[in-house]
């Protein structure tokens, strides 16, 4: 190889470990922001609709979905969750989403 490809070949694996590295602590922060929020929402009791009968992690997730505008994942996960139809999931996801 000539120096000018084994230069350029350095340069952009440097560049494929720096954008990694950066999407890695992206990732990480938006976990602990997650965390903090879900933290700061249990401390002054804000609930949506009951989620009975659906495991804590499943509600955290369907909750983290409503937060970043992604309804019809949240809608998808309720009915995962309860079994329920289209329709009363896509109503108790928009109850829940009203009560934030």
């Amino acid at each position: 190889m000539d120096l000018i490809t084994t230069a350029a070949l350095v340069i952009l694996l440097f560049a494929t470990i720096t954008v990694t590295g950066n999407l890695r602590s992206a990732a990480r922060t938006a976990e602990r922001v997650e965390r903090k929020l879900d933290l700061v929402i249990k401390h002054l009791g804000i609930e949506g609709p009951a989620a009975e009968g659906i495991p804590p992690e499943m509600v955290a997730e369907i909750d983290r979905c409503i937060w970043s505008d992604r309804r019809v994942e949240a809608i998808k996960l309720y009915r995962e969750a309860t079994g329920q139809g289209l329709v009363e999931a896509k109503q108790w996801v928009d109850r829940r989403a009203a009560s934030f």
